[in-house]
């Protein structure tokens, strides 16, 4: 599908430029392979005739601007054709071709990156472009051509053909529009497009644009020029069946039977009004959708919500019941909180277990004698004398009943200081339960 590009980018296109390709597509739709899908009707502009490729018509519309091919292409139709969406094919000098190399770009990114490069890859172009390239040339290719055409001459054809009740889908350059070209196994085809005035000739591979080279045909009357052109394309112009590997289409005839809407869809340029009434359409769609969908879902999901709504009339029936038949349980419950929160101040006091630390500290202080002992919530400052303090306390800290175990004052000669605190008693709890504010 086409893109719009600018040398100036509206940050919803430069935004919309770095999603991931899965959001890309949701937000800007499929509407450009939608309104291929719709047409029927195609016109085809050469060498100032503007033909009805369906019914073999053809028309002089005095000139290239929008209003006279508008203007023309509706004096071709009658009413019903006119709600149709239509295709143009236009002559290759509308469009330009650039080449970049990107190497090892995915096929979901090669129009974003060709987007965010546009300032650089036509720096002195300051109008709005619109882009059109075939995402399958990043399958083994670092090079990457694409076409552009004005974004003000795209909206200008769209208008002018609205104005005439005729809506304009899709625009792409004739010589694009053939089936011989479409099949993606067909190998390199090369094709030159001809008119009065100019000579394009394009090569593809395997339904992607590798090539395209456009020239005014009086340029061809410079011999410098002319050899580069046969350099280039490998075409004698001055030679008849020069070659039988390239399809010439010279007369407006040559589009008639190969033609096909279906054909390098990748090429088309979409006009911005195009695609916003098939979104409106789209968007209508999907609200109706939409709607049916919210209803059903609705439907469907009230019914969990009203078996829900009885069971839990059932469940708080069958509550009720249980908290009757609990009342007596819960009475006596609540006498046995109000007696653990009237004695627990003495029944929950630490029980600090003096007798059974000293005999513990017998064992582990012999044959070393001890001096002095305090014992104060559960911090016991003990002093003695012994050859090995430190082996002491390393006894000590061993001992599970003990914990916090400490030199309280450096040791002077043989005497030691040491503090600890009983491992089974936690005066800090009990304060903080029983007297928060202390």
């Amino acid at each position: 599908m086409a893109s719009i590009v600018s040398s100036n980018p509206q940050w919803r296109e430069r935004l919309l430029a770095y999603f991931p390709a899965p959001l890309r597509t949701l937000v800007q739709g499929a509407s450009g392979r939608d309104l291929i899908k719709k047409i029927n009707t195609t016109f085809l502009l050469h060498d100032s005739k503007l033909t009805h490729l369906e019914s073999g018509k053809a028309v002089q519309p005095g000139g290239d601007s929008a209003q006279a091919l508008a203007k023309a292409c509706a004096s071709l139709l009658n009413k019903e054709e006119k709600e149709n969406p239509i295709l143009l094919l236009l002559p290759a000098n509308e469009f330009v071709a650039t080449t970049v190399h990107m190497p090892g770009m995915g096929r979901d990114n090669i129009r974003s990156a060709l987007q965010i490069q546009s300032d650089t890859i036509l720096p002195s172009f300051e109008e709005s472009l619109v882009l059109a390239v075939n995402p399958a040339s990043t399958e083994n290719k670092d090079e990457h051509t694409a076409l552009w055409i004005t974004e003000n001459r795209l909206n200008k054809l769209f208008t002018a053909f609205a104005e005439e009740d005729v809506f304009l889908a899709a625009i792409k350059p004739r010589l694009l529009n053939n089936r011989l070209l479409a099949p993606v196994d067909k190998g390199e085809s090369k094709i030159l497009d001809c008119d009065a005035s100019t000579m394009t000739y394009a090569v593809l591979q395997n339904g992607v644009l590798n090539k395209w080279l456009h020239v005014k045909r009086d340029d061809l009357q410079k011999s410098s020029f002319k050899e580069q052109w046969q350099k280039a394309t490998s075409i004698n112009i001055d030679a008849e069946n020069n070659s039988q590997t390239t399809l010439e289409l010279s007369h407006s005839e040559d589009y008639f039977d190969q033609a096909d809407k279906n054909s390098n869809t990748a090429y088309c340029f979409y006009p911005q009004g195009a695609l916003s009434a098939t979104k409106r359409v789209e968007k209508g769609k999907r609200f109706v959708v939409a709607a049916a969908v919210a209803v059903a879902f609705l439907f469907v999901a009230a019914i969990p919500f009203i078996m829900q709504g009885l069971e839990f009339r059932s469940l708080a029936a069958t509550l009720e019941s249980q908290r009757q038949m609990a009342g007596t349980a819960r009475q006596d419950q609540q006498v046995v909180v109000s007696f653990e929160n009237e004695w627990g101040l003495i029944n929950d006091y630490p029980e600090q277990r003096i007798r059974e630390a000293m005999f513990t500290l017998q064992n582990i202080l012999s044959p070393d004698s001890l001096t002095s002992m305090e014992v104060s919530e559960g911090l016991i400052k003990i002093q003695g004398t012994s050859s090995e303090p430190q082996a002491i306390l390393q006894r000590l800290e061993q001992d599970p009943m003990f914990t916090e175990v400490i030199f309280s004052r450096a040791t002077n000669n043989s005497r030691y200081y040491i503090d600890l605190r009983l491992s089974t008693v936690n005066f800090e709890a009990y304060m903080v339960r029983y007297f928060p504010d202390e």
